[in-house]
């Protein structure tokens, strides 16, 4: 009569732990259809020019604009009226207007132009030489090196003054056309 009644008396946890393995299966196969959903939406609407269009069948809807064209995509996996849908929520930005209106018109500079140039051309990881590889350069005794936009004169007559770091005008190529 006593394991009877620990029976009855248990049965109701006992079926709440058979059945959790299977709604955390239910949770996790919506989980994964909504997180998928999200992902690809968010994923193709990246710095794209406007909004993609949400594909019929898909539960997902975007948010309002936010600052910076920056939107959310929040996609839903399983059934309304399931007790185990889920919802994933993932941020992206849309592409924006340039807002590089810098102009140099006094033809100001950040950095010296160095004396003299060595051979050595300057790395992309420092293409100026002005972080740290005239340093280096310096300690090996060697003079600077040689900047990007006069490696030759097509890129000379490329580049743009505004960009420089330092004067290239005495370069050697003559005068920039836009200087």
């Amino acid at each position: 009569m006593i394991g009877l009644s620990l029976i009855a008396a248990a049965t109701p946890s006992v079926m709440q732990m058979t059945l959790a393995p299977v709604e955390a299966q239910a949770r996790a196969r919506n989980f994964s259809t909504a997180e998928s959903a999200a992902v690809t939406l968010a994923g193709s609407n990246e710095w794209q020019p406007q909004l993609v269009e949400i594909p019929e069948g898909i539960d997902c809807e975007y948010s309002d604009e936010k600052e910076g064209r920056s939107y959310d995509v929040t996609c839903w996996g399983g059934l309304e009226t399931s007790d185990y849908r889920q919802a994933v929520t993932r941020s992206f930005r849309l592409e924006v207007e340039s807002q590089n209106t810098y102009t140099n018109p006094d033809r100001e500079f950040a950095f010296e132009t160095p004396p003299k140039y060595s051979h050595v051309e300057c790395l992309s990881t420092d293409p100026w030489g002005v972080m740290w590889y005239n340093d280096h350069l310096r300690a090996g005794n060697l003079e600077a090196c040689i900047p990007a936009p006069v490696w030759s004169e097509a890129r000379y007559l490329e580049s743009n003054p505004d960009d420089w770091l330092y004067d290239l005008s005495d370069h050697g190529f003559g005068k920039h056309p836009d200087y």
